[in-house]
């Protein structure tokens, strides 16, 4: 059986032009892992919001210094992701990122994503339920990618406990 990751990707907002400033994983039984995304040169500035940027607490200049270039989070993506079923749980934004990572780097992505919530479709939804609510407590949903993917597994084990 595949090993089951979540993974999130935080941006520069929400635009066809925006693009990826942090991803994150965790497989599930394993401690998260993430990275800061230096901008690309070909990622146009005027992609950056400002309001993307208060719920991530993020700055452009922290990214510019701190951040890894996309050649490198590829390979460590492909790395660490490849041959595992990896969930979103925003899967048509994650991927449009994902594609402008790889695109920017010229490399090919060796994974694909998948629907968290398919995932959790065959459990009672009375489970899932009170799983999201009791995550939302315990291991809330912040707008970063260490956080959300914690989440996303905390939602998993309650789930599926």
């Amino acid at each position: 059986m595949e090993k089951i990751v979540f993974i999130d990707l935080e941006a520069s907002g929400l635009g066809p032009a925006s693009w990826p400033i942090e991803v994150g994983w965790c497989f599930d039984g394993g401690a998260p892992e993430t990275m800061l995304i230096r901008p690309d040169d070909e990622w146009p500035h005027e992609a950056w919001d400002d309001h993307a940027a208060s719920l991530h607490g993020l700055a452009y200049d922290v990214l510019k210094a701190s951040g890894l270039a996309v050649g490198e989070v590829c390979v460590r993506l492909n790395q660490a992701l490849e041959g595992a079923a990896v969930y979103s749980d925003a899967p048509d934004w994650d991927g449009f990122w994902l594609y402008r990572l790889f695109a920017a780097a010229g490399a090919r992505q060796r994974f694909s994503l998948c629907d968290f919530g398919d995932l959790l479709c065959e459990l009672p939804p009375q489970i899932v339920t009170q799983a999201v609510a009791e995550a939302k407590v315990s291991s809330p949903h912040r707008h970063r990618a260490r956080e959300d993917v914690l989440h996303m597994k905390k939602i998993f084990e309650l789930a599926t406990a």
